[in-house]
């Protein structure tokens, strides 16, 4: 098959690498500045990278406010650019793919897949989060996570997997969860759970305060109870849990961690990619 890799981070590339061990015909876009292999050629245009290609891949997330998310590329890829570039028929896949580029992809006849709704992905993704949540906590505090205080905000899949992460570290993991269902599971599982409401009077006794709700749950408030030597993490997706200003100006010291599994493990997120991609073929051929 013949792939085109539109922009992404270094998860793309190393994505560009796996494709082409595989056998593929692999050529790249909006990657001008990362290294690939010698034998991926990087097109000089759009439209010649994406001539013929039986699939287009994006990154994951695939766009930011209208742009193709392309850290690596020389200049900024729109999202209607590439739209008008492909052919009816051809397989887009990428992840997050927003409304615009859903809609327009749609217009344009093309067949698109979203790999942030199949659950094997979302799983492994989420598991590389938390590993890389462990490695950022550990490196920017003074404290271990043994014998320290953390809490955790949200049930999710990231949030569930980091808290065991971090119990199974010696931490005292507490989890702020609004259904009933979800702190009777983490008490089952031998954490702490609490509600929401709760949290002012609960905050000044952790060390670590990790986000994973992308919606705020750590007010003005809240912030104000948290301990001025605690580590405050933000791991949800824009709006985040808290406003990371005003923590600043309390005195704060909190870290945006997004994007982890490109970050800590690149190789790892790109073969997570790499399966997401090759079963979501399948499923279309069969």
């Amino acid at each position: 098959m013949k792939f085109a890799v539109i922009g992404g981070d270094k998860r793309s590339a190393l994505l560009c690498s796996l494709l082409w061990r595989d056998r593929h015909i692999v050529h790249s876009f909006a990657l001008e500045k990362a290294e690939l292999p010698a034998e991926i050629p990087k097109a000089g245009c759009l439209q010649s990278c994406v001539y013929g290609a039986d699939c287009v891949i994006l990154p994951t997330p695939a766009e930011k406010n209208g742009l193709i998310n392309a850290p690596y590329a020389s200049q900024p890829l729109a999202v209607d650019e590439l739209l008008v570039s492909l052919w009816p028929g051809q397989l887009l896949i990428g992840g997050k793919l927003g409304r615009k580029l859903s809609m327009g992809a749609l217009e344009q006849g093309l067949q698109t897949a979203d790999i942030m709704q199949r659950r094997g992905f979302t799983v492994g993704n989420a598991a590389l989060t938390a590993e890389g949540a462990v490695e950022k906590l550990m490196a920017s505090s003074p404290r271990s996570l043994w014998g320290s205080s953390v809490l955790v905000t949200g049930w999710g899949r990231i949030a569930k997997i980091l808290s065991l992460r971090l119990y199974a570290l010696g931490a005292a993991v507490t989890v702020a969860a609004r259904k009933e269902g979800d702190r009777a599971m983490a008490r089952a599982l031998g954490l702490e759970a609490l509600d929401f409401p709760q949290l002012p009077e609960a905050l000044e006794g952790f060390d670590f305060v990790v986000n994973t709700v992308p919606e705020q749950v750590l007010g003005e408030k809240e912030l104000g109870c948290i301990r001025r030597d605690a580590l405050l993490m933000e791991l949800a997706s824009a709006p985040g849990g808290f406003d990371p200003h005003r923590a600043e100006e309390l005195g704060l010291k909190a870290l945006a961690a997004p994007g982890l599994p490109g970050l800590c493990a690149p190789y790892t997120a790109a073969e997570l990619m790499l399966e997401a991609i090759y079963s979501t073929i399948r499923e279309r051929e069969e």
